[in-house]
C-alpha cells in the first residue's frame, strides 16, 4: 500500500485541550511509558510542540485526527469539551472531536443532543476514572447510552488499559453486557480491552455493534497477534488506527501497521475508511 490515507481516530496533540492535564504535566511520566512500550520519543513529543506534531502527521499520510474531551475528574484531569470545540474551530479540516460526558453529573442526558449539534462526531464516557468509578454497565448510565443512541452518536467507552482503580474495570463481559443493551448503539472499546485482548475480541466477534481502538496498547504489547488476525477476519470493517499520541509516535505506528502484511483493502479500511463511515467525515 503507498501513499495511504489515513484517520487517527484517538490523539491528544499539544493544545490547551491536554496541555494542564497529567500526561503534559508530567512528561517525564508519559515519556518514560512511550519507551517502556519499545518506542522511541519523537522530537514534537519531546518539545510538546504541535507544529512539529502537524508536520509528523503530514509526513505520515495522517489527513484527519480525533480528538477525544475528557470529563474533569481527580485522576487525569480533564478540561472539558470547550478546548477540544475550539481546537476543532481552528483547523477544521484536520481535528475533529469526541464530546466527554460525565455519566452521574446532573442533565448528563440531556446534554448529548446539544454536544451533537455543536459538532461532537461522538460521546467520550470514562466512568472507571469518574470522581467515584463505576463499571461501565452500571445501570445509571443508560440514560447517557440511550440518549446517544437517540442523537445517532457512537460511544468511546474507555474499556482497557488505566480504565480504573483495578483490572476488574477492564473486564469485557461488563463491555459485553452494554453491547447486548443496547444493540442498536456503536460502541468503541477504547483502549481494546487490553489486557484482556482475546476476551475483547470475542466480545466484538458476538456483538456487531462493537469496535476496537486499542491505540496505545497496540502495536507492540503482548495480544498483539490477536488484534492483528482479528484485523484479517471479521474486525476489518470496525477497526480504528489510532496512536494515542503521544504515547505513541505517529510515523512509527504508521510503519508497525504497515508491517503486518495486511490485504491493501483490509489496510484502507483500518486506515481510513472505517472511522470516515462511524464518525461520518465529510472527507
Amino acid at each position: 500500500m503507498s501513499d495511504p490515507r489515513i484517520v487517527d481516530a484517538r490523539s491528544r496533540p499539544p493544545i490547551a485541550a491536554f496541555l494542564p492535564d497529567r500526561t503534559y504535566v508530567n512528561l517525564e511520566r508519559t515519556l518514560r511509558n512511550v519507551r517502556a512500550r519499545g518506542w522511541t520519543p519523537a522530537p514534537a513529543m519531546e518539545g510538546k510542540d504541535l507544529d512539529g506534531y502537524l508536520a509528523e502527521c503530514a509526513a505520515a499520510g495522517i489527513v484527519r485526527a480525533g480528538i477525544p474531551a475528557r470529563a474533569p475528574n481527580r485522576w487525569w484531569g480533564g478540561q472539558g469539551n470547550a478546548p477540544v470545540f475550539a481546537a476543532c474551530a481552528e483547523r477544521p479540516g484536520f481535528f475533529f472531536g469526541y464530546a466527554a460526558v460525565d455519566p452521574f453529573a446532573e442533565g448528563a442526558a440531556d446534554s448529548v443532543a446539544g454536544l451533537r449539534d455543536s459538532g461532537a462526531r461522538a460521546i467520550v464516557l470514562e466512568p472507571g476514572v469518574a470522581d467515584e468509578p463505576a463499571y461501565v454497565d452500571d445501570p445509571r448510565i443508560d440514560p447517557v447510552y440511550e440518549a446517544s443512541l437517540a442523537a445517532g452518536l457512537p460511544v468511546l467507552l474507555m474499556g482497557g488499559g488505566e480504565t480504573g482503580p483495578d483490572l476488574s474495570f477492564s473486564d469485557p463481559l461488563r463491555f459485553e453486557r452494554v453491547a447486548i443493551r443496547f444493540p442498536g448503539l456503536p460502541l468503541v472499546n477504547v483502549h481494546g480491552g487490553w489486557p484482556h485482548a482475546q476476551a475483547a475480541l470475542g466480545v466484538a466477534f458476538r456483538r456487531p455493534n462493537v469496535w476496537m481502538l486499542p491505540d496505545v496498547y497496540f502495536p507492540g504489547l503482548p495480544g498483539e497477534h490477536d488484534y492483528v488476525l482479528a484485523m484479517r477476519t471479521y474486525l476489518a470493517d470496525r477497526f480504528l488506527f489510532a496512536t494515542g499520541y503521544p504515547f505513541c509516535p505517529v510515523q512509527a505506528t504508521v510503519d508497525r501497521y504497515l508491517s503486518f502484511g495486511l490485504p491493501d483493502e483490509t489496510l484502507e479500511n483500518v486506515l481510513y475508511h472505517n472511522a470516515v463511515r462511524l464518525f461520518g467525515l465529510d472527507l
